[in-house]
């Protein structure tokens, strides 16, 4: 652990109410409610959906499914997010409907109008909750995949002309490939792509963007900590966004991206290695307005199916120095295979 180190908490969360990419959590009321609780505990006042409705090869998920539920409380996974987030005084950001076809066929007029129509139809239905604050566009790709920039910029503008007391957030990528497919970007490049042709365009509409770091390996060589060019990127990200009046906030993810050569299967997103987040806090603490992250219940939650996000929170509790006592405080003490090896 480095000496005198003041890290900045991660004060926000993505959270999924469908199985796409984030893993099975079968969850009942009781582990919401436990995880709800534990995110209050350590300082998560923002709940961000990932995706409201998703489309992929003519199947469409949605998380106003009502077999989502087994409980009375709730008609819906998302009705439950509202309300827990109302419960716990935690602010709510809600995404919007993809259609992965729409953005294959290149009928990204089409993803407009259908982004345009989830919202016009969820927000009044949701607009009488008190933790709702805000939109948040769930399209990642870059601007060269799939008419990013024209459907970015035209959902997030609608945003503040047809909604204009929610605040707008957006979370695209560092680090990924360019035009050609082959290249990555550079700072300096996404300085200038990212820049010109979509943040300019959002400035005055765009009030929040949180960058996926996408960097995982904390190296280290004789003892000596490696340079992975993450604090440049925060830097270049919020002069940039800093420049068009945007907040610039760090997306610290707390999955582990698939390290090259160790046969990790592409799709699988387990919890990070603890050294990885502190790597990433200590980078975005003194650049970030916020630092949030992808996501509490897939990877810090002893109710996760990943064995290993028990400890994961357990080592982030101290890097925090937050009293472990919290964690069996809220889920009970550790048992079984998957339990707390301090």
């Amino acid at each position: 652990m480095l000496k005198d180190m003041a890290l900045r908490p991660i004060s926000g969360t993505f959270i999924s109410p469908m199985l796409v990419d984030l893993g099975v959590n079968n969850y009942g009321l009781r582990q919401w409610e436990q995880d709800f609780a534990m995110m209050k505990a350590v300082r998560i006042d923002t709940v961000i959906v990932l995706r409201c409705e998703y489309e992929c090869n003519g199947t469409w998920l949605s998380a106003e499914d009502p077999r989502s539920t087994t409980w009375a409380e709730d008609d819906c996974l998302l009705d439950m997010f509202f309300r827990l987030c109302d419960k716990y005084g935690i602010e709510l950001y809600l995404a919007g409907a993809q259609s992965m076809t729409n953005l294959f066929l290149g009928d990204w007029k089409r993803e407009i109008a259908d982004t345009k129509a989830y919202y016009d139809r969820t927000v009044p239905k949701y607009a009488h909750h008190p933790c709702f604050k805000g939109l948040y566009h769930s399209l990642e790709a870059l601007p060269w995949h799939y008419n990013f920039a024209e459907i970015t910029i035209e959902v997030i503008r609608y945003f503040k002309k047809q909604f204009p007391r929610y605040k707008t957030l957006l979370s695209p990528i560092f680090f990924g490939p360019t035009g050609d497919m082959h290249s990555n970007y550079t700072p300096e490049q996404w300085r200038e792509v990212f820049g010109r042709y979509l943040f300019d365009p959002l400035a005055g509409y765009l009030d929040a963007c949180a960058p996926q770091d996408q960097i995982a390996v904390p190296a280290c060589r004789l003892g000596q900590i490696q340079s992975n060019d993450l604090e440049m990127w925060y830097r270049t990200a919020r002069e940039v966004l800093n420049g068009c009046g945007i907040a610039f906030w760090a997306n610290v993810e707390t999955f582990q991206r698939p390290f090259p050569g160790h046969g990790e299967p592409a799709g699988v997103f387990r919890q990070a290695d603890y050294r990885t987040l502190y790597m990433k806090l200590a980078a975005a603490s003194g650049i970030a307005e916020k630092i949030i992250t992808c996501d509490f219940t897939s990877c810090l939650s002893p109710n996760s199916e990943w064995g290993s996000s028990r400890r994961l929170l357990e080592r982030y509790l101290e890097m925090l120095n937050i009293p472990l006592a919290r964690i069996d405080e809220v889920y009970g003490p550790a048992t079984g295979v998957w339990g707390s090896c301090q």
